[in-house]
């Protein structure tokens, strides 16, 4: 299944806020799940000295994770499919 990951730039995040904006993905991302979209919030990973959020994100589709995005109410600057890479596949 594609890998996707969403890029976002939010300067004022607190540690509070980030777990919020976790638990209203998981949340999202389950609801549709249940719905039958099999979409699903890998990770996240917060830059503090830039701000940004890179959240990675399974889906069938794109518009699944921009669905998923949206229902949860997170922007993000850049939404692209990328390639995983592990030391196992090397």
């Amino acid at each position: 299944m594609p890998l996707y990951v969403a890029i976002r730039h939010i300067p004022t995040l607190s540690q509070d806020a980030l777990k919020g904006a976790g638990a209203r993905i998981k949340s999202c991302a389950v609801g549709m799940q249940t719905e039958g979209c099999d979409v699903r919030w890998l990770r996240s990973f917060f830059l503090p000295e830039t701000a940004q959020t890179h959240c990675y994100f399974e889906a069938p589709t794109r518009e699944a994770v921009v669905d998923l995005n949206e229902r949860a109410g997170m922007p993000y600057e850049r939404l692209l499919e990328v390639a995983q890479m592990t030391p196992d596949t090397v």
